[in-house]
């Protein structure tokens, strides 16, 4: 179905891709209505360069807002989803979901990712009425950077691997988090040829036994890093980051991080917080399609 024929069925509401060099402003105000910590008023102008932003509008004003984000290879991200608060419960969130689905088989991504809170549970409901299915449970965590006597990791050579079972996250859903920023969080499948990649970048980071690939300067204010965890148990992995990210001149440091009841309390233990805006568990869902045969 094309995005033309969507939007015949919308009844009232069109979809609008939004304007990057006239339209920021209004989309700021769009969402401070809505909320006025909403953390997108700050990113707004990182995910303009990453993503085609849409709106939802009926009668001239907006309704809706997300992201879609191709990621090539035929991968996406879905993101930001938001509804005004008036317009809530009114079935405009399947409407505009609905929408970004059809741009982003317009664009030939068949497999499409999102990340949506534990307790949001109008959200978990409509992506998967759309076909989204539940992957991971995980939880995003921050902690200041310190040394506190723990196990360094140093800049990993031009043709190591990794020794031993990779564990987090690559272990429990076969893809690694190839980091925000350019690569846009996106959930890829494991290949080793990643290594050679962070490794190239300077991303890559060794221990004994401990591994983890990070990406600097991802918020700038406070400086903090975003970790990828790859290798190692908590307890001597994360005293390990932790004193990186001083090495590295960083002031905090964040990653996603599986979530079960014991690891939750061993994170806590460790000094490490939920980040704020997000609840302490996080559902990784996904959507796949066959892939248009090629002629």
């Amino acid at each position: 179905m094309s995005l033309a024929e969507v939007q015949a069925r919308f009844r009232g509401m069109d979809l609008h891709r939004i304007d990057p060099e006239h339209e920021v402003g209004r989309l700021r105000e769009f969402l401070s209505e809505s909320d006025p910590r909403d953390y997108l008023i700050e990113d707004i102008d990182d995910w303009i360069q990453e993503g085609r932003l849409w709106t939802g509008v009926e009668g001239g004003s907006w309704v809706a807002f997300g992201r879609l984000h191709d990621l090539g290879r035929g991968e996406g991200w879905v993101s930001g989803l938001r509804v005004q608060n008036s317009k809530r419960g009114q079935g405009f969130g399947g409407k505009f979901l609905t929408g970004l689905l059809s741009d982003a088989r317009s664009i030939g991504l068949t497999e499409l990712r999102a990340v949506i809170e534990d307790e949001n549970l109008a959200s978990r409901r409509l992506f998967a009425r759309l076909g989204f299915r539940p992957m991971f449970e995980m939880t995003l965590r921050c902690a200041k950077a310190g040394s506190i006597g723990a196990e360094s990791l140093r800049p990993a050579l031009a043709g190591e691997g990794l020794h031993g079972p990779i564990g987090w996250l690559p272990s429990r859903t076969e893809r690694v988090d190839l980091l925000p920023g350019t690569d846009g969080g996106r959930f890829g499948r494991w290949d080793p040829h990643i290594l050679d990649r962070w490794i190239k970048e300077g991303k890559l980071f060794l221990g004994h036994e401990l591994a983890a690939a990070v990406q600097v300067d991802w918020l700038r204010e406070p400086r903090t890093m975003w970790v990828n965890p790859l290798q190692g148990n908590p307890g001597s992995l994360i005293p390990a980051i932790a004193s990186l990210a001083k090495t590295l001149g960083q002031e905090e440091w964040q990653a996603y991080l599986p979530s079960t009841e014991d690891l939750r309390r061993v994170y806590a233990n460790l000094g490490l917080s939920p980040y704020p805006f997000w609840g302490d568990r996080i559902h990784l869902y996904e959507r796949t399609e066959a892939r248009p045969a090629s002629r």
